[in-house]
């Protein structure tokens, strides 16, 4: 094809930018067409690109550079890319107004995918001799960083064939880079080009490039919509200084002589790169700066420069140090040893201001290795129980020592090494906290902390102790109110390690006892007892306690409760459905449920059976669909709604209904029983539990002109019960309106509209505000399957559509109900439309 404009017609065309763009797309799709050979294009753009005006010049290079920069990258020969790359080594001298244009170009070759060997070299030379890099723009510089970036990615035989011209030249253009965004693409690059390139002799030339800007100090523009902060690029040029392995013999004194420095955010930093550097470097490399880094890690913790974010960090400084010198034993061992001399003083004496210090840093040492907690533990738990043993030792020192012999064994227990220590130590050990669990009190301090650090380290303990311990979590449970003694905790794990053993000794004595009232005693045995639940060995013989509480002769009605209240809390928990299928497949939970409140001439209170509901709908969320859907076939038809206590049933069996199982034979029905119930029944629990069946009937309500009847049928009901201004409709009104609304039916925006107009009725009003609480929140024993998104938005925006017309006039009630609607409404909903009401304008 030939070229579309005349010699002098180009030049004309490049002095008209309006139109470059336009020409450019066209010659892209020309030379991706084959109809135009690049070749011949850029002949034909000789002239412009050799014009005497540079600015000429410049737009016939960028024309040629965003032509290449569109071109597939698959698209062009080798042969092409030869002449082009020729071309531009010849233009790097040109102008400084064309270097941009330049870069662009070189950038656009760099990706291709035909980029013959030996122009990479030809490339990267000619820009390193030609064009300073630091002496160009930002955004140059940036395009100058990407195509070195990507040359040395893809051309790394011929690259490393430079030798050290290669890595020179990049020293040379990124050194002094002063730019944030540029610093950030530089820092995340760097590493990777660090593993490619071998640095020959300029190893500490590259590692001055970096260290530089060590520690970094930035203060981002605050106008800056994505500024980018101090801690990423520090976060960042770490990874640049421990990039090589060659960079530890400068790193490490860096780091050192920075972490003298007055400045929290130097020693910070400092801080980080030593730990970074236990990652990047081998022990030979550092271990001659072991001794120095350990005294300038004793400057910020013995006895520390009172900042905790500093001695937290090198506390973990140290346990990476210590971990990093067991690749070499001896080095290992000498470390330790160095940083115990250090320590000694403090931690041979409890009264010494520091000796929390002392205990600090030897613990952070034993967190390292297995092989260090056992140095440190040798060390430590003979001088902490001498010192138990003073005569002079007061109460607050010996709480002290306590507690470093619990921290000491926790870190040993970490390791998993608490039965290769040496036993006697560890039995002197056990001695001192079983003294303590038999001599104090239950409110002392030293009881709290001994049976913490028991629970924790029961493979710890010996036969003859653990039966101490036993003795402690009976007596605390029966007899002491004191809750800082967690022998629920104590008593789980122990259970957990000795099944057997705890259920004979611990388990067997607390079922067998008889319990008459509910005082804070037997409400912490009942829930102890709750958490052993889940353990296998003994789940038969508290779920039988607990249900012989509920179904066999009990006199006293409120331990009944507690029971079912106890076995709920374990089916809430992730142990729940194996504990929901044993209650229904070995213990017929349900049917027992169904036949003690169907037992003739028993009488139950209201709270008992809601207890017994609750519990019965907590069983069936657990349930599959399959079981649900048996136990429903085979005892819904037995139930009475004209019968308060069969709603209690009713609702334990279809609270939690999976939306799979069908009800619809039933539908009708229940809804006129639990209308009467709701309408006619005193009882609170009889009212909440037959509207929240209600509730959740209409929300998995199919979706045809049956039952759809049967809900316009209802509603035109409980309208005309509204003139006789009866609260309980109200009530009634809201939960099906929740239902209906939840799933997003439309004659849910005619409900709301009913109550919001009872909002100004003398007698009504107060009741349909709280009927907007209903409407909005959620409640836990509530179930509703269908739920359509956005539904609490949706909610707001009928309320708003209801009540903007009467902002003027608004009343007490209305504002209740506009603050009930308000609460659950996400924030972004409320700030886009509160101003929709003139109230808040």
């Amino acid at each position: 094809m030939k070229f579309p404009w005349s010699h002098s017609t180009l030049v004309e065309v490049l002095k008209n930018e309006s139109k470059l763009h336009h020409k450019c797309d066209k010659l892209c799709e020309e030379i991706s067409s084959k109809k135009l050979d690049i070749s011949e294009f850029v002949e034909e753009l000789g002239p412009a690109l050799t014009h005497e005006d540079s600015s000429i010049r410049m737009k016939a290079t960028q024309l040629l550079s965003e032509v290449l920069k569109n071109l597939p990258t698959d698209l062009l020969t080798e042969k092409q890319l030869e002449f082009l790359t020729a071309f531009y080594c010849d233009r790097v001298k040109d102008h400084h107004s064309v270097i941009p244009a330049i870069l662009d170009g070189v950038l656009a070759l760099a990706g291709m995918k035909s980029f013959p060997n030996g122009s990479g070299s030809k490339l990267a030379s000619a820009l390193f001799l030609n064009i300073p890099c630091q002496s160009q723009a930002k955004d140059e510089r940036a395009k100058y960083f990407r195509f070195l970036s990507v040359l040395a990615e893809h051309n790394q035989d011929e690259l490393k064939a430079m030798g050290a011209d290669f890595v020179y030249g990049v020293i040379g253009a990124i050194d002094g880079e002063r730019d944030p965004r540029n610093l950030i693409f530089l820092f995340e690059y760097m590493p990777t080009f660090l593993r490619q390139y071998p640095l020959l002799h300029l190893g500490e030339e590259m590692f001055e490039i970096f260290a530089c800007y060590f520690p970094i100090d930035f203060h981002p523009n605050q106008s800056d919509p994505e500024a980018i902060t101090r801690d990423l690029l520090a976060e960042k040029l770490e990874q640049c200084l421990c990039g090589a392995k060659e960079f530890a013999e400068y790193c490490v004194p860096l780091l050192l002589e920075k972490l003298e420095s007055e400045l929290i955010v130097a020693k910070l930093d400092s801080l980080r790169l030593l730990i970074k550097c236990t990652q990047a470097f081998d022990l030979p490399s550092m271990s001659k700066h072991l001794d120095d880094i350990w005294n300038a890690l004793k400057l910020e913790l013995m006895p520390g420069g009172g900042n905790k974010e500093i001695f937290d960090l090198a506390l973990e400084a140290t346990t990476q140090i210590v971990k990093f010198t067991q690749q070499d034993h001896q080095v290992a061992d000498h470390f330790l040893t160095t940083i115990f001399m250090t320590v000694m003083g403090s931690i041979a004496d409890v009264a010494s201001k520091m000796f929390e210090n002392g205990i600090k840093v030897a613990l952070a040492c034993a967190k390292a290795t297995p092989e260090s907690a056992h140095f440190v533990a040798n060390k430590l738990l003979p001088m902490t129980l001498s010192q138990l043993n003073g005569e002079t030792i007061t109460e607050q020192e010996k709480l002290s020592l306590i507690d470093v012999l619990s921290r000491t064994l926790l870190v040993c227990k970490g390791h998993g090494i608490l039965k290769e220590m040496e036993q006697q130590l560890v039995g002197a050990v056990q001695k001192q906290f079983i003294q303590i669990l038999v001599q104090e009190s239950d409110a002392s301090e030293l009881k709290k902390i001994a049976l913490s650090c028991i629970t924790r380290i029961p493979e710890a303990v010996v036969d003859e102790n653990r039966f101490v311990v036993y003795t402690t979590i009976i007596h605390v449970l029966l007899s002491s109110s004191d809750e800082r003694l967690n022998v629920e905790d104590c008593l789980h794990e122990f259970a957990v390690q000795y099944g057997t053993e705890v259920g004979n000794v611990i388990v067997d004595k607390l079922v067998a006892k008889k319990y008459e009232v509910v005082t804070s005693s037997t409400e912490r045995v009942f829930h102890a007892l709750a958490k052993l639940i889940p353990i296998e060995c003994m789940r038969a013989k508290i779920l039988k306690f607990f249900l012989g509480l509920v179904f066999e002769e009990c006199d006293h009605e409120s331990l009944t409760i507690l029971a079912l209240q106890t076995l709920q809390l374990v089916l809430e928990t992730p142990d729940g459905t194996s504990v929901a299928i044993e209650l229904c497949d070995q213990y017929k939970f349900i049917e027992q449920c169904v036949t003690l409140v169907h037992k003739e001439g028993v009488q139950h209170s209201s709270d008992l059976l809601f207890a017994l509901s609750n519990t019965m709908k907590d069983t069936m969320k657990q349930l599959s669909a399959e079981k649900q859907k048996t136990i429903v076939t085979e005892q819904l038809p037995s139930m009475d709604l004209t019968k308060a206590n069969d709603l209690y049933l009713t609702s334990g069996i279809l609270g939690y209904l999976d939306e799979s199982i069908s009800v619809e034979d039933h539908f009708e029905n229940l809804v006129d029983n639990l209308t009467k119930l709701a309408m006619n029944n005193e009882d609170e629990h009889v009212k909440l539990l037959s509207q929240q069946l209600l509730c959740s009937l209409f929300n998995r309500m199919p979706d045809d002109d049956h039952h759809r009847n049967i809900l316009l049928k209802l509603l035109k009901m409980l309208r005309s019960e509204l003139k006789s201004h009866n609260k309980k409709v109200v009530g009634i009104l809201s939960w099906i309106g929740k239902g209906l609304l939840a799933r997003g039916h439309p004659e849910a925006g005619e409900i709301v509209d009913d109550i919001a107009e009872l909002l100004d009725h003398p007698t009504l009003g107060h009741t349909a505000a709280l009927a907007f609480e209903i409407l909005s929140v959620e409640f836990p024993q509530l179930h509703l399957p269908l739920i359509k998104n956005l539904f609490k938005q949706k909610l707001f925006m009928l309320v708003m559509k209801k009540l903007e017309q009467s902002a003027g006039k608004y009343a007490e009630n209305h504002l209740k109900a506009l603050l009930y609607v308000y609460k659950p409404t996400p924030h972004l909903v409320l700030k886009m439309n509160i101003k929709k009401v003139s109230l808040f304008d």
